[in-house]
């Protein structure tokens, strides 16, 4: 645990800092290149996960005590898998049904500000080369390099000082503060938490990469449902009106199976204590 102390997080946050200011002088000089959003995303999911390994292998840290044979059963998976998939859910349906609840107050002008100020046409195609890059950087390396370092690193560096729990809601308040959308960092900060119990408990760090990993292929699912299931980019007013009707039945429903699921780790969570190396892992 001590070889955490020699990762600095300060020189991690200016190195990220940098990369930042690199990506933004990188967009003012080439503003209209093609799928930059998704190029910039992948190159800073590489340099991040870059700096983690590097350091990983410079101080020899140890992400994991235990096999995921000696700690999961199908059992916990699915409870694990569970609970992500009703977060993911109930993150994706609040945000289209606050889209759509934007849309009907302000359709009319919403429609003119897309036709006539941004000239752009109904019909909207999005390249592949999106779904490659957005699949590579949201499904693999960014489930990696945030699990190495939210988890691996900063949520064990927290537990020297504070108890298991309060390290996980700190760890995990970070983690959602950097999906910046005021929505993702409600729903990311609840996945933190989840991912935070699921690497104390389990004591190996490949664990809360497969759960972050399934957690992001949803949320790729439904990227390719949404600009795919309908040909225009903006909706009529009937389908914006059932869109936000049953955004809002699966919201409801994604939290009332996510909460039932989360208080049968309650008790779980309160009684978690740090385990020392090799020691059993108790399943619930």
């Amino acid at each position: 645990m001590s070889q955490l102390k020699q990762f600095k997080i300060r020189w991690f946050i200016f190195y990220s800092i940098v990369i930042f200011i690199g990506i933004t002088i990188f967009s003012v000089i080439f503003p209209n290149a093609p799928s930059k959003q998704e190029w910039v995303t992948l190159f800073i999911s590489i340099c991040l996960l870059f700096y983690v390994l590097h350091q990983s292998k410079k101080h020899q840290f140890t992400y994991s005590e235990a096999q995921i044979g000696e700690v999961m059963t199908g059992a916990r998976w699915t409870k694990y898998l569970s609970l992500t998939a009703c977060l993911q859910l109930a993150a994706y349906s609040s945000g289209i049904a606050v889209l759509m609840l934007v849309f009907l107050r302000l359709e009319n002008e919403i429609r003119e500000f897309f036709v006539n100020i941004l000239g752009v046409e109904q019909n909207v195609t999005v390249p592949f080369i999106v779904y490659v890059l957005f699949f590579v950087n949201i499904c693999i390396l960014a489930p990696i390099w945030e699990e190495l370092f939210f988890r691996g690193i900063l949520l064990r560096r927290l537990t020297i000082k504070w108890s298991p729990q309060k390290s996980i809601i700190v760890s995990s308040l970070l983690f959602g503060l950097i999906h910046v959308n005021p929505l993702t960092v409600i729903f990311a900060f609840f996945l933190g938490c989840v991912l935070g119990y699921v690497y104390l408990k389990t004591k190996s760090i490949i664990v809360p990469i497969v759960v972050h990993s399934c957690s992001n292929i949803l949320a790729f699912l439904q990227f390719i449902w949404a600009n795919r299931s309908s040909a225009e980019l903006l909706p009529t007013t009937a389908g914006a009106q059932m869109t936000l009707r049953i955004s809002g039945i699966t919201f409801v429903l994604a939290c009332l199976i996510a909460l039932v699921i989360a208080m049968k780790y309650y008790k779980s969570f309160r009684n978690l204590t740090l385990q020392q190396k090799n020691a059993d892992v108790p399943f619930e």
